[in-house]
């Protein structure tokens, strides 16, 4: 039988290895996939204390994969020209020139994903009710059938 670390272990290390491949492969239109440094992917962690599970992120933008960034203040340009640097994007003008442009817009309106509403599915797909029931509800109650059932079962023989 497994035990609730092994059950919880499993289930954490299942969320991460999903996002990180949505990081990695998951369009986010029309530039491709959100893995452009790593850092988004290299960011995740979990903690379990036996009591509480924690599935977190250092990288204080993840939540802009999934939501895409709202209006108001500009975006980091030293990220947006990385970013410039490993998409193809042709501007006709010079790479700080365009992240400017490009910070200066989402300052303004927001990312194009936060302006088309957000929900990309990268963090969401596997942070949603039904996930979580599936894949540890579900897996902690057929654990605890069948310990009982195997402990039934022995007390009969």
């Amino acid at each position: 039988m497994l035990t609730t670390d092994i059950i919880v272990k499993q289930f954490a290390e299942g969320v991460i290895a999903g996002i990180k491949e949505n990081i990695r492969t998951k369009q986010n239109p029309p530039y491709g996939p959100a893995n452009t440094t790593g850092h988004a992917a290299d960011s995740l962690y979990y903690t379990w204390d036996g009591h509480k599970l924690i599935i977190a992120s250092t990288w204080e933008f993840i939540t802009v994969l999934e939501e895409g960034r709202k209006p108001g203040k500009m975006p980091p340009r030293d990220e947006i020209a990385k970013w410039i640097d490993k998409k193809p994007i042709e501007g006709g003008i010079s790479r700080d020139s365009l992240a400017f442009l490009i910070q200066r817009s989402i300052g303004k309106h927001g990312s194009a994903l936060f302006r088309d509403g957000g929900h990309s599915g990268i963090l969401s797909e596997y942070l949603n009710e039904e996930y979580i029931q599936e894949n540890l509800s579900d897996v902690f109650r057929d654990n605890i059938v069948a310990t009982i059932t195997n402990a039934l079962l022995q007390k009969a023989a």
